[in-house]
């Protein structure tokens, strides 16, 4: 363990908002690398350097010309864990030092510990996300005995089978989720104390030992609930079930374009990959080949037009084809909404209330949420 310049620079802000004493922090090297007096920063202290050169639990110092760099007051070592880490220097006299002397290096070394223990759990969390990355993008190959291990130490078990989620927002917007990726951990864990959370780009991953499809739905919901704190703009897709762990990175796969339907269809929150069907294989499609689709069907419609016709459409395969309920959504009458599906149907020469053209607009609707900037 050793005294950082950044640690320390914050030891000092935190100990002179309740102490009014001059206080310096000095490393094992002897130089000053926070201080009270901001001109003090990284200049030598040759007093300091002593301490950590002779093991000196403290050292008074009278005049200037003691020690190159120090001023009159009062050194005293610095230790974690039993070893030096730095040397602390409070100025003044002796007398007035010593009341308050054992106070301030008392609260040094415990912030030096907090410190230290913040950065511990920092380290261990990059750790278990790093693991758990590794474990998500190489299944196949990383049940290893000593991979096995690894997940032990850092609290992952990976002999229990788990089911794999994908959070992410539905309109891409500019919310940053990493910091919530922790409270939504704990969130989660207090339904499966087994469930591990990740951050993978955008997205949030959870690795959860609920296995049923309706209990891992459930599981799903609350956990929407919770993060509407954060974003009520999140979805979640579900894999679908695995037959252990080494199938985890297609598990992982499937959640992501469960996903990804789920923001195609804008007003789903929750997808299994089991409830997907075109998008299994529409997504190999390239999106030249989806834009030129579009814009066969809808030749010589202008881009308000063609918006105008989508909503429509999307608006009438969503009730199932029913006039009443697309024309209630829509808040237009009846009449209105059949002139515009007749209209859709003399136009492109498929008309939307037949089966055969519903599989037609069915693909534009799906493709057009991705080509719509290309078009």
């Amino acid at each position: 363990m050793r005294l950082e310049t950044q640690q320390a620079m914050a030891i000092v802000r935190e100990i002179n908002s309740v102490l009014p004493q001059k206080i310096n922090l000095m490393d094992t090297t002897g130089h000053i690398i926070a201080s009270t007096d901001p001109n003090r920063v990284g200049t030598y202290h040759g007093g300091a350097a002593r301490i950590i050169a002779e093991n000196l639990d403290e050292l008074r110092i009278f005049t200037t010309h003691d020690y190159p760099g120090a001023r009159p007051g009062t050194n005293f070592m610095l230790k974690a864990s039993g070893a030096p880490i730095g040397v602390l220097g409070i100025t003044g006299g002796y007398d007035t030092i010593l009341p308050l002397a054992n106070v301030i290096r008392k609260m040094t070394e415990l912030l030096v510990h907090e410190q230290e223990h913040l950065r511990e759990q920092a380290s261990r969390e990059r750790q278990k996300h790093a693991f758990l990355e590794e474990l998500l993008t190489a299944s196949e190959t990383f049940l290893t005995k000593s991979n096995m291990e690894r997940g032990h130490a850092l609290g992952i078990d990976l002999l229990i089978p788990r089911r794999v989620l994908v959070a992410g927002l539905k309109d891409h917007a500019p919310h940053d989720l990493h910091d919530a990726c922790r409270t939504l951990e704990a969130d989660a864990c207090r339904r499966d104390p087994c469930c591990r959370c990740t951050m993978m780009g955008q997205n949030i991953v959870l690795l959860t030992s609920i296995s049923g499809d309706e209990e891992i739905a459930a599981f799903a919901r609350e956990f929407l609930q919770h993060a509407a704190a954060f974003s009520p703009a999140l979805c979640i897709g579900i894999d679908s079930p695995a037959a252990d762990n080494t199938h985890l990175h297609t598990a992982y796969l499937q959640a992501q374009k469960a996903l990804a339907s789920c923001r195609r269809k804008g007003n789903v929150s929750i997808k299994s990959y089991a409830e997907i069907n075109m998008e299994i294989v529409a997504d190999f499609i390239p999106l030249s080949a989806k834009r030129d689709y579009i814009e066969k069907i809808f030749h010589g419609y202008t881009p308000l037009e063609r918006e105008a016709a989508l909503r429509t459409l999307e608006c009438y395969y969503e009730h199932d084809g029913s006039i009443a309920k697309t024309a209630a959504a829509l808040y237009i009458h009846k009449n209105t909404l059949q002139q515009h599906l007749r209209k859709i149907a003399r136009r492109t020469g498929y008309d939307p209330r037949t089966l055969r053209a519903s599989a037609v607009f069915y693909l534009v609707l799906y493709f057009y949420p991705e080509v719509k900037q290309l078009i």
